[in-house]
This record gives C-alpha cells, sequence and structure tokens, in this order.
C-alpha cells in the first residue's frame, strides 16, 4: 500500500485542493484506490455544518450508482436513526469503528448501529469508519466499506487510516468554502451573494435593473405583542417572514431586508423577458402568502389567538442593486424612487382599508384588470400618485 498512500498524498496536494468540492474529493479518492487494488463498494463523508438549517452534511459514493448528497436538518440529533449510527460514535469519541461482516440475515450489530445490519444484507463483508479531525479540533467521519470476500487486508485498513489523516486538511478547506458561501447567501441573499463573489466589494458597486417592488408590513403588531414574552414575539415575526419569503422565492423575488416587522422584497425583470413578468410573479407571490397566512389563521383562532395581517404596497421601476455604507461596515441595499413609493403604498393600505395596493406604474406594467382607488398624497413624495388594487382574482377588493 505504499504506492498507493505516496500516489494520494501527491494527488492531494497538486489536484484534490482544486477540485469543485468534497463530493468531487470522495469520488476521485475511490477510483485512486481501486486503481492501487482497495476494493471499494462504498464510501461517505459525514460534515458537520454551520447552518441555520441543516446540522450536517453527507456525501454517499457507491461503486453502482450515482454520488448521494444529505443534508440532515437540525434537530436529527434527537432522531433513533442518528442515535443509533457510527457517524454519532465516532464524532463523540473520536474512535475508529472496525467491523467485518458476515452478509444476509443474522443477529443484530452488538452495538445497535442499524445501518450495518443494512449493509450485511446487501452483501458487505467489512465496515470502517474514522474520524477525520480538522485543524480547530472538530472531528467529522469518513467510512470505508466493501463486498470482497474477507474484506480488506490489514495492509489496507492500516492505509484506510493514513487516508484520513492525508485527506483531512483538502476536506476542512472545501467544507469551510461551502459553510461560507452558505451563511452569506442565507444572510445576505442570493443575489447579493452573486455580486460579491463576482468581486463587487468596493462602495458604489452594484447593478441597475428593473423590477417589481414589494414592501409589507404587519398590521398591529405593537398591540399585537403587548405583554407577550420576546420569544413568542420572535416565532410570530419568524413564521410570518417564514411565509412570505417562501412564497416570494418560489417566484424568483430576492428579500432585501427585514425591517422589524416588515418586509422589502424584489422581482426583477428576466433579462430576456418582459417587465408584466415581473410584476405578475410579484402579484402571485401575494396569492401565495395570503393563503399561508389563511392557514396560520385558522390554527391560531384554535388556539384561541388574534390573527394575523400585513398590509402590502407594490410599485415598479428601476432600481440599482448597490454596495452602500462606511469603510468598515457595508451592506447591500436597492436604491430607486419605486422602493421609497412602495413603502408609502403600504401605508395607505390602512386608511384606506385595502390589504393590498399597487402603483399606476404597477398595474400598467403587469397588464391585468385592476380597479383605482384614487389619487392619494404619500408621505415624503412631492406629487399625488393614483393607487389601485387588483379587479380579479384572489386579491380582488
Amino acid at each position: 500500500m505504499d504506492g498507493f498512500i505516496r500516489d494520494l498524498a501527491q494527488w492531494a496536494v497538486r489536484e484534490a485542493l482544486f477540485l469543485a468540492d468534497n463530493g468531487e474529493i470522495l469520488k476521485r479518492t475511490a477510483e485512486l484506490g481501486l486503481r492501487h487494488g482497495l476494493p471499494f463498494d462504498r464510501l461517505t463523508t459525514h460534515l458537520k455544518v454551520l447552518h441555520p438549517l441543516n446540522h450536517s452534511v453527507s456525501r454517499i459514493w457507491r461503486s453502482d450508482r450515482p454520488m448521494e448528497e444529505r443534508f440532515p436538518m437540525r434537530g436529527m440529533e434527537n432522531h433513533p436513526t442518528y442515535l443509533t449510527s457510527p457517524i454519532k460514535r465516532v464524532w463523540d469519541t473520536g474512535v475508529w469503528i472496525d467491523r467485518r461482516l458476515q452478509p444476509g440475515p443474522g443477529p443484530p450489530d452488538p452495538d445497535g448501529f442499524t445501518i450495518l445490519d443494512d449493509l450485511k444484507i446487501e452483501g458487505f463483508t467489512h465496515y470502517i469508519m474514522g474520524p477525520v479531525v480538522f485543524s480547530d479540533r472538530e472531528t467529522h467521519a469518513l467510512s470505508f466499506a466493501t463486498k470482497a470476500p474477507g474484506g480488506f487486508t490489514g495492509d489496507q485498513a492500516a492505509a484506510l487510516r493514513q487516508l484520513t489523516s492525508i485527506l483531512a486538511p483538502v476536506i476542512e478547506v472545501k467544507a469551510l468554502r461551502r459553510t461560507a458561501a452558505g451563511l452569506m447567501e442565507t444572510y445576505l441573499g442570493h443575489d447579493t451573494f452573486e455580486l460579491l463573489v463576482g468581486g463587487q466589494v468596493e462602495l458604489g458597486d452594484g447593478l441597475r435593473r428593473r423590477a417589481a417592488l414589494w414592501y409589507s408590513d404587519l398590521r398591529g403588531f405593537t398591540a399585537l405583542t403587548e405583554g407577550q414574552k420576546l420569544d413568542e414575539v420572535v416565532a410570530v415575526l419568524n413564521r410570518y417572514f417564514g411565509l412570505v419569503g417562501a412564497a416570494a422565492a418560489r417566484y424568483g423575488g430576492e428579500v432585501v431586508q427585514f425591517i422589524g416587522d416588515a418586509i422589502l422584497i424584489y422581482f426583477a425583470v428576466p433579462e430576456d423577458g418582459f417587465d408584466a413578468i415581473a410584476c405578475r410573479h410579484a402579484l402571485d407571490a401575494a396569492v401565495e402568502a395570503r393563503r399561508e397566512l389563511a392557514t396560520w389563521n385558522r390554527q391560531r383562532a384554535a388556539d384561541a389567538l388574534p390573527p394575523i395581517e400585513f398590509g402590502l404596497g407594490l410599485d415598479f421601476g428601476d432600481i440599482i442593486h448597490v454596495n452602500v455604507g462606511a469603510a468598515g461596515r457595508q451592506a447591500f441595499n436597492v436604491i430607486g424612487p419605486a422602493v421609497n413609493r412602495a413603502a408609502r403604498i403600504e401605508e395607505l393600505t390602512k386608511t384606506l382599508g385595502r390589504p393590498v395596493l399597487l402603483s399606476s406604474d404597477f398595474a400598467a406594467a403587469l397588464g391585468q384588470k385592476t380597479r383605482s382607488l384614487g389619487s392619494h398624497g404619500l408621505r415624503g413624495v412631492t406629487r399625488a400618485v393614483e393607487v389601485l388594487e387588483p379587479a380579479e382574482g384572489p386579491l380582488a377588493g
């Protein structure tokens, strides 16, 4: 196995570091091992991640099927599947697990590792899992399994222990890069992430576009949360933000900011599309958000809780998605008259008693039937602005 270890070490430095991700590294590691006579039939990596939704990422390479990626959600650490897995043992203790398996049905694994019972039925003869230790001493895991008669030889098993040490730094680099990208996209949004990784990092850098603007605000939020515990207030906000954000995302909306209990979103006009597409996407997202809100309110009514309502202002126009701020603290924001008008139009939903209001620019670009509610003065806007509402469909007044 000396030749394998030598080639692996050279490959890790010269090539592996430049591969796309840890999935590709796992695949190439399997291929290199097979060329050196290692009877790989199944390799996996199990890496903890820092992410608001996912607890970890697992990649499974098998000789007879495509690479598989799994993203266990937070809370999986309490699930029986995890509690009875070798992953937990290795993560918690850093020990190696080395099991020779008797293929076919038989008594359960003595440590209760149900995955090994499944692998025996599939014909696997040997399973090895070991720790992959990162520079911060956090322990992750890498496993190897074979169907070869007799399993891995002693020399092969020893080589696998060296393999994990050689690959650990490369796996860590790829994992950290993916973690950083995932956090940036989650906390900044997809479009802002793309601008940043594209080099738009100086003050004033940004992108001009035409877009439909969404500004929504919870009704009576102060009174609704008066006397409630802070964690209860946060739970309400996150449920509201979640249903609106999910509806917008399904129609290509980009959440720009959560501002107290308000949300600013834009729906960009596709490069090869029409203005109406962005406006229809915004309106479709509003329909879906209000449908989800109705479901939530039925649940709240059953719990004797007051309903949640929000007002929505929609406008359309030219904006710039731009990097603003001070030298030591910068952020991307959207700037343009339509942004301000959308927020002011939302304020009118309270006085006019309508849940959704449109500007005349939005209505013109939309190209669907609308009903005028007259011209109204908007706070901070010099001229009166005509506002309208949908005249057909679920949002019709």
